[in-house]
């Protein structure tokens, strides 16, 4: 899904309030291309928590299988 923007109304409303047609077309441009580009959307963040989730589950999986084989390694030198 993507984002879209208005520039037309954006310009219109920019016009109303004063400013010339040349410079709020410019600035609904700018808007459109710069600002706008840079949201994150939903479904950016869904992959971005999938991934942070994947890291940790590796993590951890990774410290307890070490701390498994730390205490069987022990087992002998205990017993």
């Amino acid at each position: 899904m993507g984002l879209s923007f208005d520039t037309l109304g954006y310009s219109e409303r920019l016009q109303a309030a004063g400013a010339s047609k040349q410079l709020s077309d410019e600035h609904a441009r700018l808007a459109r291309d710069m600002i706008i580009a840079d949201l994150v959307t939903k479904e950016d963040l869904r992959v971005a928590l999938d991934l942070a989730m994947t890291r940790q589950t590796i993590i951890f999986g990774g410290m307890l299988a070490g701390a498994v084989a730390l205490l069987l390694a022990a087992i002998p030198l205990v017993v």
